[in-house]
């Protein structure tokens, strides 16, 4: 589900100076940072490996988690590591030289868990391994709950997991802080900005570390920009403001007072927070620079009301005819109107044209009115190969509503084109599914071994040797299977 603020058009008579900054600050340090953790993790990975060290490193961190109380209360996860021990001790070493608390544990009580032959190797190489995975970039300066200071609090909003999470992070950044920025000015805007990123820091580590889960480096600028859209919102407090939704299939814009979506931003967060198990997402970051910013900017309206441009605030945008005629045809879909609100769209796109938002509209549409014509519809789209994010996840909302009969009627070369743009832009899940189902129907299209082949490499990048041997070995059949 997305909800966000989109009252105010972007006016570059006022251009968002901190924004930009802060964006182009962002991808920079992206760039030219964090582009060389990967070879340091690779680096440690490898002499790690190479010198075997957790043929009994493993047995000493199993004892060490237990020691220390972090698996109590959770068997299921011991059992998990111990069974993953016994079956291949090698495959905790990722788990292992990401937990720094245990290399400290470890050199204390060295002489009972690694072997004498192996002490002197082991002075020696360790640390060199330790250097190399200090120097990757979210341990460096990604805050870590439990070893917070006061440069991670601020470090750790200008650094990103990946291409996706910074592209993801920098758009809301724009969508919603340009607007923001010309309200309060650059100078406040970029203060309350790194001050709700700090808080939300703050309130994330607290949580963490009281719930015994204080491991995992937080980093990403989520935080900050949730304080952003808190300020977005407190700005036009009751005031109807025009929100952009996105849920399940259902897109559009709606008007509501703008203090009312606070909350739902909150409980979003709050449940994903406890019924999403396993997920990487700081939830708790995100409700804290919520707070944070809504808090920031109650402030600033209490003690400077005049820093406020509420000349701004109330610039009429005008309507997008468009934009108008779209609203008609969501508003018809609201009201469960489907048959009128397909006429609708076709009159929208025979009046403004075709494009990837009403293409995507008019399938669900036809989906919904049971048009026999849908299935083609919906396969044309897929079939559609620009490179464009908004396309990409339209047509893998499409794909996954499709039965394994329907997905087959798809010629195999298009699926997988399909699935080298998904893997090109972070879906590497998706696109595994669709090279897997490929190979198992014995296809032979050429494309399907270069499917195999990015595949191996990407999870061999990703330090998953596992999933890389079984592409690799899918590759091998693949070719044979063409000659």
């Amino acid at each position: 589900m997305i909800i966000i603020p989109t009252e105010k058009p972007i006016d570059w008579r006022r251009p968002p100076i901190a924004v930009i900054a802060l964006i182009l600050i962002n991808i920079a340090i992206f760039a030219f940072y964090q582009s060389g953790d990967h070879g340091k993790y690779l680096r440690a990975y490898e002499l790690y490996e190479s010198n075997e060290f957790a043929q009994f490193e493993a047995a000493a961190y199993l004892n060490y988690r237990k020691q220390n109380g972090i698996l109590q209360g959770d068997p299921e996860l011991y059992d998990q590591l111990s069974n993953q021990f016994d079956n291949d001790p090698s495959s905790l070493s990722q788990v292992i030289l990401l937990d720094r608390d245990f290399l400290a544990y470890l050199s204390k009580e060295r002489h009972q868990w690694i072997p004498k032959d192996k002490l002197a190797s082991w002075d020696q190489v360790r640390p060199n391994i330790e250097r190399n995975i200090a120097g990757i970039s979210s341990i460096e300066l990604g805050l870590i709950p439990q070893h917070s200071s006061l440069i991670t609090v601020f470090s750790h909003q200008f650094l990103h997991g990946d291409i996706m999470h910074l592209v993801g992070n920098m758009l809301f950044l724009f969508i919603c802080g340009f607007a923001v920025e010309a309200a309060i000015g650059p100078l406040r805007f970029l203060l309350l900005y790194i001050a709700s990123g700090v808080g939300a820091g703050l309130i994330y580590s607290g949580i963490e570390v009281a719930s015994s889960r204080g491991g995992i480096p937080l980093v990403g600028a989520s935080g900050a920009i949730s304080g952003v859209m808190a300020m977005y919102l407190m700005l036009f407090r009751l005031k109807k403001i025009e929100f952009f939704y996105w849920i399940l299939i259902f897109i559009g814009y709606f008007r509501a007072a703008a203090l009312f979506i606070l909350p739902l931003y909150i409980a979003k967060e709050l449940a994903q927070y406890f019924f999403s198990d396993d997920s990487q997402v700081a939830y708790m970051a995100h409700v804290g620079g919520f707070i944070c910013g809504a808090a920031l900017l109650a402030l600033v309206q209490w003690q400077r009301p005049e820093s406020i441009d509420e000349e701004f605030l109330e610039e009429d945008p005008g309507q997008d005819p468009r934009r108008e005629s779209l609203q008609n045809v969501l508003q018809k879909i609201e009201a469960i109107q489907f048959r009128a609100a397909h006429k609708a769209i076709i009159e929208h796109q025979k009046e403004y044209g075709a494009c990837i938002e009403s293409d995507f509209i008019a399938i669900n549409l036809m989906s919904l009115n049971k048009d026999p014509a849908w299935l083609t519809a919906n396969i044309d789209y897929l079939k559609r190969s620009q490179r464009d994010q908004e396309l990409l996840v339209r047509q893998l909302t499409l794909w996954k509503r499709l039965s394994e009969k329907e997905r087959d009627q798809i010629d195999e070369l298009s699926r997988s084109q399909f699935a080298m743009r998904l893997l090109d832009a972070g879906y590497n899940d998706n696109a595994e599914l669709i090279a897997i189902e490929l190979f198992k129907n014995e296809s032979k299209e050429p494309m399907l071994a270069k499917l195999l082949g990015r595949l191996a490499v990407f999870y061999r990048n990703c330090e998953n040797p596992g999933k890389a041997q079984k592409f690799e070995q899918a590759l091998e059949q693949q070719l044979q299977r063409s000659l």
